[in-house]
């Protein structure tokens, strides 16, 4: 979340005039850099899809996730594939290597279950007359509070294809051939949110080396997930606002108080949230260096604000394009208590300067 002042926009002149671009100023958060909201898929039947792209001149094969039930498809970090608590059983017997008798096991099985996630794999968007012999998809790695491993069951037992419980390797890919469709056992040894890293490769008619989807991460959140942790910026709205949680007056975008500056700001700067005090707002002055005259933007930031990130840039003039260069800093001019002083210094230089500053809050 990135908040900006509308009037973040200063201008200096050369006769030692310091003004705002623009006078009628509101303070508003916007989303940056921030991933939008994952769709979860519950009970559907979905697929990890191979895409073909043959007119891609580096990656000919990517991985996207298909919901076959309402014919949809999301690009790979655009989705969180739900593991249901119904999922969870204890192994009857010692299996290995998937745990002793007793262990706990979510899975998801390679049989429909009307309330569980149907999860497949599909190479159906490759044509088999582009391919020799079969695809291969890959597991290259796991994130997560637990084990993942999939398998098939057999009368002869497991045929275990993934396996994270003795690391990654070669070993750990099962077989798709191409225009085909395949389902396995996931399981997972304990709830949480995970992040299975996977990579498709398959080799073309006449072509001597194999191709390469990107390594595609993929969420699964295995449930009961545990409660979201504390960040310094909930912490903070948890303190202002005790019990409560609606978005629209805790929320880093609201502005509660109707002072113009919203929670994001109020936080990184200190501001009471509850009360209108626009006043205590940052203004640049003019100051005399032995290097010359500098304009200078100082403001007080609470050092348990540790999720704010401060920035300012520059330009001469206002034109079409991108031509703002970066501030360095902030400088830390001291530390008094709970709070710091930080500066943002450029060359009061030329007939007229520009100066923008904005903060961003870490998800």
């Amino acid at each position: 979340m990135k908040g900006s002042l509308k009037n973040n926009l200063w201008s200096f002149h050369g006769n030692g005039a310091v003004e705002p671009i623009f006078l009628a100023a509101a303070l508003t958060a916007v989303a940056a850099g921030q991933a939008a909201e994952r769709v979860r898929l519950t009970t559907q039947h979905v697929d990890l899809a191979v895409v073909y792209q043959p007119d891609d001149p580096t990656n000919k094969l990517a991985i996207v996730i298909s919901d076959d039930d309402l014919g949809v498809t999301y690009p790979s970090d655009q989705v969180a594939l739900v593991v249901a608590e119904s999922a969870r059983t204890e192994l009857p017997d010692d299996l290995p290597p998937l745990g002793l008798a007793g262990d706990p096991l979510w899975i998801l099985p390679q049989s429909p279950e009307p309330d569980l996630l149907f999860l497949g794999l599909s190479a159906e968007d490759a044509p088999p007359d582009e391919f020799q012999g079969p695809l291969t998809l890959f597991l290259r790695g796991v994130t997560g509070p637990g084990l993942v491993f999939a398998w098939q069951a057999t009368p002869g037992g497991l045929d275990v294809r993934f396996n994270s419980r003795d690391g990654f390797d070669d070993s750990d890919q099962t077989p798709l051939a191409a225009g085909s469709h395949a389902h396995l056992n996931f399981g997972f040894t304990t709830n949480g949110v995970y992040e299975l890293v996977f990579e498709i490769q398959g080799r073309r008619a006449g072509v001597e080396t194999n191709d390469f989807s990107l390594p595609t991460p993929i969420r699964f959140e295995v449930e009961p997930l545990p409660p979201p942790a504390e960040t310094p910026f909930t912490r903070w709205q948890r303190t202002q606002w005790p019990g409560v949680d609606d978005p629209a007056i805790i929320g880093p975008a609201a502005d509660p108080d109707s002072d113009g500056v919203v929670n994001a700001v109020e936080y990184a700067l200190g501001l009471d949230p509850r009360r209108a005090d626009r006043d205590r707002l940052p203004r640049p002055g003019l100051v005399e260096t032995p290097a010359g005259w500098r304009l200078r933007l100082e403001f007080e930031h609470p050092r348990a604000a540790s999720d704010v990130t401060f920035n300012a840039a520059q330009t001469d003039a206002l034109a079409a394009g991108d031509s703002w260069q970066p501030v360095s800093g902030p400088q830390v001019l001291g530390v008094v208590g709970d709070r710091e002083r930080l500066v943002f210094e450029v060359p009061a230089d030329g007939p007229r300067k520009f100066l923008r500053w904005e903060l961003e809050l870490q998800p």
